[in-house]
């Protein structure tokens, strides 16, 4: 799940983090090879990440792997991190430290423990982040004035990828090519039809935050704001149920009614907000059904292998999220402080479980408590679960309030 989720969040974090730039003057070659190294570091940490998972090595000790796996992960850091009071060239020295401790603890692992150390291991939800940040930040950068250029490059890639599935066409040769499999597959590019739909969110957040803030034109209706977030609450409960029951013509036709009332609640919103949410509350709406009209097609809604339904139904629920928690954090003083660090730092999150988390428990031996979760039963896993989760979070957010970021 993280792979969808995080294409969305990256495809909305385009427009954030390159428009101002481009806005005043910047040419838009300039943002290329600075694209370019991303892809390339993000690819170099998907190999990575797969490799330096050293437990299950039968010439290395329990121990030994865990404490490998620590320095990887301070590997890590030191590739991603850009340290404030460093210079440009002191960040980079840092980065090609840690990329050049990383190949040698891999050539170790290879030569003296014999793992089986390949680029052909790779962690894939990184590697297919690390091709969306090249191709959709090239695809956002050069349609950026143009939605519906963007919105064509969606068509033609959904075209291009239902014709691949007519066997011995030329559709189907030219989907399947991969001159370096190990790095870039054409199949990759499906995820697209995650990443364009998270730029159109992210051209509207940006929109919403160049406004001049003014005060309210009309103060904003309680009553219409909880109306609508608990109609946008009824078509995902909707879509839980409908999906995952397989009450098919029931989901669309009560998501339909659900929207069409948001719709039209939307439309005596007052705040100042009311682009945004409207922008988002439409198109989340849009991509919704188109996915749920999808939905036969390709065997059902399926997260893998992925299926256009999965793709459109989780971009419209994602754009609806971010208008419900910008309405709820506006109208009702609501904070999600934990929720937004966490976001600010993906990458601390979804590595220090495995790098930093659980190789920590191993060398510490906690067996007592290991031992505890065992006893309970089934509801131990789940517990077990919550402390694992609420460890990551906790280091996330120290990352974040330390303002130690990696930059992905």
């Amino acid at each position: 799940m993280y792979s969808r989720s995080s294409c969305s969040q990256w495809g909305a974090a385009f427009p954030l983090a390159m428009r101002k730039r481009l806005d005043t003057g910047t040419p838009a070659a300039k943002p290329v090879p600075g694209i370019i190294r991303r892809w390339a570091l993000l690819s170099f940490f998907a190999i990575a990440l797969a490799n330096m998972r050293f437990s299950g090595i039968p010439d290395l000790p329990g121990w030994g792997a865990a404490l490998l796996q620590i320095v990887g992960w301070g590997c890590f850091c030191a590739m991603f991190m850009r340290f404030e009071r460093l210079s440009a060239n002191a960040n980079r020295i840092v980065c090609f430290t840690g990329i050049a401790t990383a190949v040698a603890l891999m050539a170790a692992a290879r030569l003296i423990w014999h793992a089986p150390v390949s680029v052909y291991r790779s962690d894939i939800i990184i590697l297919i982040l690390a091709n969306m940040a090249l191709f959709g930040s090239l695809t956002w950068l050069f349609t950026r004035n143009d939605i519906r250029a963007r919105l064509a490059i969606l068509v033609l890639l959904v075209a291009l990828r239902t014709g691949a599935g007519v066997e011995g066409s030329w559709t189907q040769a030219l989907w399947d090519m991969t001159p370096v499999p190990w790095l870039f597959r054409f199949d990759y590019l499906k995820y697209l039809c995650i990443i364009i739909p998270g730029t159109i969110a992210g051209d509207a957040i940006f929109a919403a935050m160049q406004r001049t803030p003014g005060k309210e034109t009309e103060k904003p209706n309680r009553p219409v704001s909880i109306g609508i977030l608990i109609l946008t609450a009824a078509i995902f409960v909707t879509n839980m149920w409908g999906l995952f029951t397989r009450h098919l013509v029931w989901n669309i036709v009560l998501t339909l009614v659900f929207g069409f009332a948001a719709m039209y609640m939307l439309r005596k919103e007052r705040s100042n907000q009311h682009d945004l949410y409207v922008s988002l509350f439409g198109w989340g709406f849009f991509w919704l059904v188109t996915g749920l009209l999808l939905e036969p097609f390709e065997g059902g809604i399926k997260k893998d292998h992925a299926t256009f339904s999965y793709f459109f139904v989780t971009s419209g629920l994602a754009s609806m999220t971010v208008m419900m928690a910008g309405m709820a954090m506006r109208q009702f003083k609501m904070r999600f402080n934990w929720l937004i660090e966490c976001g600010q730092n993906p990458m601390v999150a979804y590595t220090a479980a495995g790098f930093l988390i659980m190789p920590a428990l191993r060398l510490l031996h906690p067996s007592p408590l290991l031992s505890f979760f065992a006893e309970i039963g089934p509801w131990g896993e789940v517990l077990h679960g919550m402390v694992i989760t609420a460890a990551v979070v906790a280091v996330t957010v120290f990352f974040t309030r330390k303002r130690l970021f990696w930059r992905t």
